[in-house]
């Protein structure tokens, strides 16, 4: 689900399927879809997914005391590999286009978030927005500030504008309160952990 939504895909589901000897890899009992909304989080999906989920379950096990379900074999070349979340598959790369950006923020909530640095310091990302106009003439990373809207140069010429975020060892804060704190000097860029 969380690579689902960091990929930008638009749909993603829930399945029944039988246990065999490989990983995922059983025949499909029942299957259901559904759209993922263009601003919805890893957190928000995980909790419609979940009473999806259960209700397939409910249905699978009716239909299958029933005599009802056919299981049927899966498509291989269909399956997209999902390996699991690392820490270091947050780190944000402001070479990007603002939209693979923001789908990483968005999908890689809670775990392990997306996140970059400003001024020496982690900075999380918690919540973007891809926006039109384009930050800066500077290279990808550069912050501009415009009437309390900070926005970041990504790749293409695009700009992700942050709405919400949090420097390490500090509270989550909207983008006001960060630019509040902070002066935020000219083209000052954000930068990769290391």
């Amino acid at each position: 689900m969380q690579w689902a939504l960091a990929r930008g895909e638009s749909i993603t589901g829930v399945t029944t399927m039988r246990i065999d000897a490989g990983l995922d890899t059983g025949d499909i009992l029942l299957a259901r879809e559904t759209p993922i909304s263009p601003g919805e989080t890893a957190i928000e999906l995980g909790a419609r997914l979940a009473i999806m989920g259960a209700d397939l379950l409910v249905e699978t096990l009716d239909g299958l005391s029933a005599g009802g379900i056919v299981p049927r074999k899966q498509d291989h070349a269909q399956a997209t590999l999902a390996p699991i979340l690392r820490k270091e598959d947050g780190v944000i790369d402001w070479h990007l286009p603002a939209s693979e950006v923001y789908n990483k923020v968005r999908g890689f909530v809670p775990w392990p978030g997306a996140y970059t640095r400003f001024r020496g310091e982690g900075l999380h990302v918690w919540r973007g927005a891809v926006v039109a106009e384009s930050s800066s003439a500077g290279p990808p990373g550069s912050l501009s500030v415009r009437e309390r809207r900070v926005l970041v140069a990504c790749g293409g010429g695009t700009s992700l504008e942050l709405l919400e975020v949090q420097l390490e060892g500090r509270k989550r804060v909207a983008v006001e309160a960060f630019v509040n704190g902070r002066r935020i000097g000219h083209n000052e860029v954000l930068g990769e952990m290391t």
